[in-house]
């Protein structure tokens, strides 16, 4: 029993030395601070006026809209 606790505290340390040093070396500290502004940043870009929130809801829209094929009919120019 003390060998597989052992060894569990040993992996974990192995674990969390590996993710400390990959984090120093790829320079990936505080991902969690960044990750928390981008909300913020969405929040902040609010439509400022009735025209915007409208331009807005109709892009969202159109976004959302589903495809449909369009039939195109040859014109030909009478001579």
């Amino acid at each position: 029993m003390g060998f597989l606790i052992k060894f569990f505290l040993g992996f974990m340390v192995v674990y969390f030395l590996l993710k400390t040093v990959a984090a120093f070396l790829l320079g990936k500290r505080g991902t969690q601070t960044s990750n928390s502004r981008q909300p913020r940043a969405q929040q902040a870009r609010q439509p400022e006026n009735q025209q915007d929130r409208i331009i807005e809801y109709q892009k969202k829209k159109f976004e959302s809209s589903e495809i449909e094929d369009a039939d195109f009919v040859e014109i030909h120019k009478q001579q």
